[in-house]
């Protein structure tokens, strides 16, 4: 990636708000319009442009005008950035599965105990004991799911130290590298020193053998030896820390895409925003949970790489793996910080962050940069201009911010926001953790996501900004309606499949080969349809955002919208695993006569929830339809402050007083 080929692109959205504080020219140095001329670079250009603003040449000689793939550095920047990102979200993606593997290993050695008890003739207390140990560990499982979720939280609260990392920087070092590149070697450092105690919290270092026996032979319960080999609070706290860090590096991404992409290619900064995050999230929770499985490790990957034998045990730790995903994030990082060149904020030294107002130093400091006669623009450019927290000061951003949230149009927005996810709680959070529990192993888990998932995440937001090109909203609730009765029904016909086939049992009359039909059928089916919604609904956010943020405040604003995004679907997480575990019953379970168990009664909390939700989300449709169509509609004006008309109004009033006196 060279960094000659944007080194102006920083300031392309700030450039155009400094025209307004420029004396106009002459109209003999009139330059020919934007759409003639290309907007420089590098410092050799600026002083040739200088040059060649005394002797303009002839119209039929001028320079064609930028085109399309000018700015392809910049989208292999963007996604190599976004995949970084994506990183440890897949890697805490995988946890999950890491906890109900544990769990289930516990209530084995639970299954264990019942049945050595059964050898004693102590039949009747065995099996309420056993009964009571499962009711235990299923709410503890779901209860540690609900913990693990708040790891996320951080992209949901970003914006609160956003304007921060707009105003305060290194002129030298750069804006957007004074913050990426130090957060990313945190990172990756953290990754590195830290993954030892990630496995070690979990309980992985020991081995499913020595915990059954200490469960079975010892006096404790199943519960206490989940207490005592699965601390997920620290494990929690671990995410939580990488989460902040990503979401920091979010902040910069976000802000720097919007000045890095010339200004017709910069709607399609959210295409590099999702095809990133979904390449970093696979390419960890994948590969992860792929290399970790032992059975896919002991067929697969070993004889493949012509390696030993090592039955019962996965190709990679998880310690291991995220050691290796730190290093891989600590290499990318020091390319970007040694190749990627900003344009030079040097010119009057020093670093900056303002608490107040910018104000005059940030206009000498841009017009510094300009040639004289290039600040004029189309009267259409005027309004297109970016002011954030840098020139204007951390304390006038946040007011700014506050002036969003109280528009009319951003508060049916929020609402929208906050909302939408709760019906899809179930799909997005528990639906695979259900198929594990109920036989789907780790193995098939992993081979859905690069197989379907991931090309479905790179290819439905392209297909689908041409399809609702200009109508995002369209999209989304296209999309949504399909989510929440469709893509729901499949789910439930995929999980009962899971478990009866699983189970030993046919699914319907045809016997064994039609009922691997029907369950790989419904398994695809419902991992597509998914992963084909959330796209389109994901995409259709971030287009729209792209498209109604107010460039007076520009990335913060935009991190406004992602903030409030985030959050919609991080609390119904913790809320819908918590749901899950208070509501399920476990079967109960006896001993029979030739000693087997056998397990009757018992109430999955998962299917009644997902009738309620979808009940609520039609209900949804029907109310909150009408408000997603009312702010589509609505015109650009209705999602600006208006706040630097009202600024210019007064100083014209100040210097009018002023002349008065």
């Amino acid at each position: 990636m060279s960094g000659s080929t944007n080194k102006g692109g920083l300031y392309q959205g700030r450039l155009r708000s400094r025209a307004r504080a420029t004396p106009p020219p002459t109209k003999a140095a009139t330059m020919p319009k934007k759409s003639q001329l290309s907007v420089p670079h590098t410092s050799s250009t600026i002083i040739a442009a200088d040059e060649d603003n005394n002797n303009p040449p002839p119209n039929d000689d001028l320079p064609p005008p930028p085109v399309d793939h000018d700015d392809r550095f910049n989208y292999a920047l963007l996604l190599a950035l976004y995949t970084l990102q994506g990183i440890p979200m897949g890697l805490s993606a995988s946890i999950p599965f890491l906890i109900q593997q544990k769990v289930q290993m516990l209530a084995s050695s639970v299954h264990h105990a019942t049945a050595a008890a059964a050898s004693d003739a102590a039949l009747n207390s065995a099996a309420a004991s056993s009964s009571n140990s499962l009711a235990e560990l299923t709410k503890t499982a779901y209860n540690a799911q609900a913990i693990f979720a708040l790891c996320s939280w951080p992209f949901s609260l970003k914006l609160l130290w956003a304007p921060i990392v707009d105003a305060c920087f290194s002129k030298r070092f750069g804006r957007r590298k004074s913050w990426l590149v130090p957060i990313q070697l945190i990172a990756g450092m953290l990754m590195v020193g830290g993954s030892g105690y990630v496995e070690q919290e979990l309980g992985l270092d020991n081995s499913n053998n020595g915990v059954a026996g200490a469960a079975a032979s010892s006096g404790t319960t199943a519960v206490e030896e989940a207490a005592k080999s699965m601390n997920v609070q620290g494990v929690t706290l671990f995410f939580f820390t990488l989460y902040f860090l990503m979401a920091t590096q979010d902040i910069a991404v976000d802000g720097w895409a919007l000045t890095m992409l010339s200004r017709k290619n910069r709607g399609k900064g959210p295409i590099c925003n999702s095809i990133g995050q979904n390449i970093g999230y696979f390419l960890s929770y994948v590969g992860f949970l792929a290399l970790n499985d032992a059975e896919s490790s002991e067929n697969l990957w070993r004889p493949l790489f012509r390696l030993p034998s090592r039955p019962g045990t996965g190709l990679v730790s998880l310690g291991g793996f995220v050691k290796f995903m730190g290093s891989f994030m600590l290499v990318i990082t020091v390319l970007v910080g040694l190749f990627k060149k900003e344009i030079d904020m040097s010119i009057e030294g020093g670093d900056c962050c303002t608490i107040g107002c910018g104000g005059d130093r940030s206009n000498t400091d841009m017009e510094t940069l300009l040639p004289k006669n290039d600040v004029e623009d189309d009267d259409d450019d005027d309004d297109e201009h970016e002011i954030d927290a840098y020139e204007i000061g951390i304390m006038e951003t946040y007011h700014r911010l506050w002036s969003v949230v109280k528009l009319p149009a951003v508060q049916s927005l929020i609402l929208i926001l906050l909302t939408y996810r709760l019906p899809c709680a179930l799909s997005d959070n528990v639906k695979f953790l259900k198929a594990v529990e109920f036989g789907l192993s780790k193995q098939t888990t992993a081979l859905l996501s690069p197989t379907i998932i991931l090309p479905l995440g790179i290819l439905v937001p392209i297909i689908g900004t041409k399809i609702w090109q200009g109508h995002p909203l369209k999209q989304f609730m296209f999309a949504y309606k399909f989510r929440v009765t469709f893509v729901a029904l499949v789910d439930v016909l995929m999980l009962l499949a899971v478990r009866s086939f699983r189970g030993g049992n046919t699914i319907l009359v045809g016997g064994e080969t039609m009922s691997r039909l029907i369950f790989w059928g419904l398994l695809i089916a419902s991992t597509a349809l998914q992963a084909t919604v959330h796209s389109l609904q994901f995409n259709a956010q971030m287009t729209f955002f792209a498209h109604r943020v107010d460039p007076a405040i520009g990335g913060s604003y935009m991190t406004l919208l992602n903030t409030f995004g985030n959050l919609g679907g991080t609390w119904p997480s913790s809320v819908i695993m918590y749901m899950i575990g208070q509501f399920t019953i476990p079967p109960d379970c006896s001993v029979g006569e030739d000693g087997s168990e056998v397990c009757t009664g018992g109430r999955d909390a998962y299917f009644p929830l997902q009738l309620v939700l979808s009940t609520l989300g039609c209900i949804w449709i029907f109310v909150m339809g009408k408000r997603v169509q009312h702010i589509a509609e609505l015109p650009d004006d209705a999602w600006r402050t208006h706040i630097d008309n009202e600024d210019e109004e007064e100083m014209q009033q100040l210097k009018k007083g002023g002349k008065h006196a």
